[in-house]
């Protein structure tokens, strides 16, 4: 996790407790309105797992959210990044950015 206590990318565990309890929610209720076992549950909130489409669907739409945020996309992106991201990094000599890195040779 990082420091403001915001679960980091690929912390689904964590993305639902964290969710679940936003919404003031306990587990057995959560399992009623996802349609999925309770034991599942904390299976998937305490240890990493891999999850089907279909139930990570399920969980987001008991958890009035998106898949996107169940699996923490964009949480590492900061808001000013570029899609693409700063493809021409400035140069190492020249420090100069939109110039293409020139080759090191040691």
């Amino acid at each position: 996790m990082h420091g403001d206590q915001i679960p980091g990318p690929g912390d689904l565990g964590r993305r639902i407790v964290a969710r679940r309890r936003q919404l003031g929610c306990s587990r057995a209720e959560l399992a009623a309105k996802s349609g999925l076992p309770a034991s599942y549950l904390t299976y998937l909130e305490t240890r990493p797992a891999l999850v089907t489409m279909n139930c990570l669907i399920e969980l987001a739409d008991a958890l009035e959210t998106t898949t996107e945020a169940l699996l923490g996309a964009g949480a590492a992106i900061p808001a000013t990044a570029t899609p693409f991201g700063d493809l021409w990094a400035g140069d190492v000599r020249t420090g100069r950015p939109g110039e293409r890195p020139g080759p090191f040779l040691g």
